[in-house]
């Protein structure tokens, strides 16, 4: 257990009321090295935010046992709370007092951490400064937008400089950039400084692009463990095929309905623009016959390439989770990713 800043064993959640009962967590396992990112992706109702809960201290397992850093949750939780971070975006805020102001909430969570005010004001300043929430600091959070009081809590949990960090949704609700700025400063807080940081997201591509190693979680048992990569080639029995053409958005409609008539085409997954080319991912049962339907139909447009790919992240983890990518909202034209 020394190498590993995280360890959860067989632990489990139930919800229960008079009529039912609900396995939110079942018997999950998962071992986190120091200083890794690692992601946790599932469907809604999964389990991901009960799992960090548990990991947090903020429930109680009815069945297993889990360590932070060789503390267990359930005997040492005092001990555990010293050595975490933790955020919870789906609260919306709601881990915050609304009636006082973003500074005076910081300088009171600081002062139950047991962080010298010296400190503390040092790094909220040099914390909120980076994330661009100055100009608010002194306005009550019930007037913060959703972004706001998110770029709080993420304050919040980093000011008594904790070795482990349990974020869920920690992007949720931010703006493009200021989501860009944060994903870019939680890779360094990896990277430079050892963090450990267990990181739930519904963004396929930030998950992507942060985590060392991921688990998929669906109905509340993991279903696989391993890097982005390795969860790309679990699944290669799914064919995509890419097509780049250098096109004018005049002619997308025109160009999709073609490929949407072929019947080599399952479904048109994705489109997107790159500069002054159209690219269109299309699942399909065979390449050897789609790749030349494909440039026939298209034969009159500038085709610059008609190729194999590995499946997105996003169309991996639908494979795994068990949700076929025809049901999914892809279906007709695609979706254009923003």
């Amino acid at each position: 257990m020394r190498d590993y800043a995280i360890v959860s064993e067989e632990l489990t959640k139930i919800y229960r009321d008079k009529h039912r009962e609900i396995v939110a967590v079942d018997h999950v396992s998962i071992k986190i090295k120091y200083g890794e990112f690692f992601g946790l992706l599932g469907p809604n109702g999964a389990g991901k935010t009960t799992f960090a809960k548990m990991l947090a201290t903020l429930l109680i397992p009815d069945e297993g046992e889990a360590w932070i850093e060789g503390y267990s949750i359930l005997k040492d939780p005092i001990e555990v709370r010293k050595r975490i971070g933790w955020m919870m975006g789906e609260t919306g805020g709601r881990a915050l007092y609304w009636r006082l102001s973003g500074w005076d909430n910081l300088m009171f969570f600081a002062s139950i951490l047991n962080v010298p005010r010296k400190i503390a004001e040092k790094r909220a300043r040099t914390l909120l400064r980076f994330l661009e929430l100055e100009d608010a600091v002194d306005k009550l959070v019930m007037n913060y937008s959703t972004g706001m009081r998110i770029k709080l809590m993420l304050i919040r949990s980093l000011l008594h400089n904790p070795d482990v960090l349990i974020l869920d949704e920690p992007t949720l609700g931010l703006d493009v950039e200021s989501a860009i700025k944060v994903r870019n400063f939680l890779r360094r807080l990896a990277d430079e400084l050892g963090k450990t940081i267990l990181f739930t997201s519904h963004n396929m591509y930030e998950v992507e692009q942060l985590c060392d190693r991921i688990a998929v979680i669906n109905k509340g048992r993991i279903i696989f463990i391993g890097t982005p990569r390795e969860i790309k080639e679990k699944v290669e029995e799914i064919k995509i095929v890419e097509i780049i053409v250098a096109s004018t958005d005049s002619d997308l409609k025109e160009i999709l309905n073609k490929l949407e008539s072929l019947s080599v085409i399952n479904t048109v997954l994705f489109h997107e623009r790159e500069a002054k080319n159209i690219k269109i991912r299309v699942s399909v049962n065979d390449y050897y016959t789609a790749i030349p339907e494909i440039a026939r139909v298209l034969r009159g447009y500038k085709v610059e390439s008609i190729s194999r790919a590995l499946p997105t992240l996003e169309e991996a983890f639908l494979k795994i989770a068990g949700v076929k990518i025809e049901e999914t909202e892809t279906r007709r034209f695609g979706r254009r990713r923003l």
